[in-house]
């Protein structure tokens, strides 16, 4: 896994950039806007796809042996949400900005190869802590590992597919979360009851594991195949107007970004908002459902990833089509329209939960909302791969994920769980606090994207 310049060709004679934004004449396409996408590109995707659903297998492992991890290490609920939480956000969300530096201007398959594999050895490592420190430090190191992916992930789909696939090819992408939450559930659940019964005492070294090292370290060696298959993709060729010029510092990326605020600011709002609303809302739903209807978590699981596992990619794949179909038809906003459709649908799903008894109407509105609500991040990504010079967009990714992370994954379930305590009471208090939280973000959102939509429609980019 290589990780040499990949833009050690002489500078051309105009040593400044051109501009990024044009609102007059079109831009001229880059050579990956017209050149037609074969297999090995579809399977670069699909293989940086498989890596975003590892991840948060790798990232979601711990929360399902929270009880035994407690009961041997002898720490509080305070300590274990910092495992959870911050020991992990704040390196992912802090790491991705020098990552963003090295996509620019390094490969990107060999950061993210590297990356797959530095993640997946602290997983393994953190199956074998023998204290809470050790196992703090490797969650870091988890963190950090996978800061890495997203810049250069999001750089080589920029490069490789073309404006009128960008939104199928996100959708795709971006089922790596949802499809790693509910493998997690299934994956998690399988290997612990397999260590529990004992029918695996019999296997080398991880036979001897208890239950919850199991859990930890099997997904963590998973990881090992997936990065080695990162020597077989290519190093996608960069947008012809960056081979001309350096990769812009970050300096540059911020004096970028304010002169382009009314596109950014409502953009990264919007996508933050949603992050927010997203992670509060999943993460206190198996809570929620286990007290209103009186299920144990098992159950809540095994119901819930199945859901997930196929609503999220229809939503994915079907809106993403629908986005890649209006942008070939030339409506340069077709990212964002769905996204706009998309949060009012969603949210209208969301809002009819809190007036229903029924359980079969409660899993058919949750069916819609996770199929309403799965393209909105694929449609942001969308955005940023048109708006931003292929030059910055390691760069400016990584900017935006930092905020995004810090502000709307790190703080969505607190929010929810400050609404809750604020303004409702009872046994339901939970339920109506997290719809609240994601009605009244993803409509913000809506209107932030209404926004960016607006000036996106008159403007042509690189």
């Amino acid at each position: 896994m290589d990780a040499s310049p990949a833009h050690a060709r002489p500078q051309d004679s105009a040593h400044a950039p051109p501009p990024a934004l044009s609102a007059a004449a079109p831009a001229q396409p880059c050579a990956s806007d017209t050149r037609r996408v074969g297999l090995r590109d579809w399977y670069m995707l699909i293989v940086l796809t498989a890596i975003f659903v590892l991840s948060f297998i790798d990232r979601s492992s711990l929360s399902l042996v929270v009880g035994p991890l407690k009961q041997e290490l002898g720490v509080s609920d305070f300590q274990m949400s910092l495992l959870l939480g911050l020991s992990f956000v704040v390196l992912y969300s802090t790491f991705s900005i020098p990552a963003g530096y090295l996509a620019d201007r390094f490969s990107r398959r060999g950061i993210i190869g590297w990356a797959v594999f530095v993640w997946s050895s602290m997983t393994v490592l953190c199956g074998f802590a023998s204290n809470y420190v050790q196992l703090f430090l490797g969650r870091t190191g988890i963190g950090i590992g996978e800061g890495a992916l997203q810049p250069a992930a999001y750089s080589m789909i920029r490069d490789t597919f073309p404006p009128d696939r960008r939104g199928r090819a996100f959708g795709i992408y971006h089922m790596g979360p949802m499809l790693g939450v509910g493998f997690s559930l299934f994956v998690g659940g399988t290997l612990l009851s397999l260590a529990q019964s004992g029918d695996v005492a019999h296997w080398p070294i991880l036979g001897s594991l208890r239950p919850w090292q199991f859990v930890i370290v099997v997904p963590g060696l998973l990881g090992i195949p997936l990065a080695l298959l990162m020597l077989t993709l290519r190093e996608p060729a960069r947008a012809a107007k960056q081979q001309t010029t350096d990769a812009a510092g970050y300096r540059d990326a911020l004096r970028f970004i304010r002169s382009e605020w009314r596109l950014y600011v409502p953009l990264w709002s919007a996508a933050t908002l949603y992050a927010m609303a997203i992670s509060g809302f999943n993460a206190w739903l198996p809570t929620v459902i286990a007290r209103a209807w009186q299920l144990p978590l098992p159950s809540i699981g095994r119901m819930l990833g199945p859901l997930m596992m196929v609503s999220v990619p229809a939503g994915l794949v079907l809106l993403g089509a629908v986005m890649d179909r209006l942008s070939h038809r030339g409506r340069r906003a077709a990212p964002l329209e769905v996204a706009m459709v998309s949060t009012l649908l969603s949210c209208l799903a969301t809002l009819f939960l809190a007036f229903t008894d029924n359980h079969l109407l409660a899993v058919v509105l949750y069916v819609c909302h996770t199929f309403f609500a799965s393209p909105i991040p694929s449609s942001a990504g969308a955005t940023m791969a048109q708006i931003t010079p292929g030059r910055m967009m390691g760069k400016l990714s990584s900017l935006f994920f930092l905020v995004q992370n810090l502000l709307g994954l790190a703080l969505g379930p607190t929010v929810a769980a400050t609404i809750s305590h604020l303004f409702f009471s009872g046994p339901l208090a939970m339920g109506y606090a997290i719809i609240t939280t994601f009605c009244g973000c993803t409509a913000i959102a809506g209107v932030m994207y209404a926004l960016v939509a607006a000036q996106v429609r008159r403007r042509t980019f690189e």
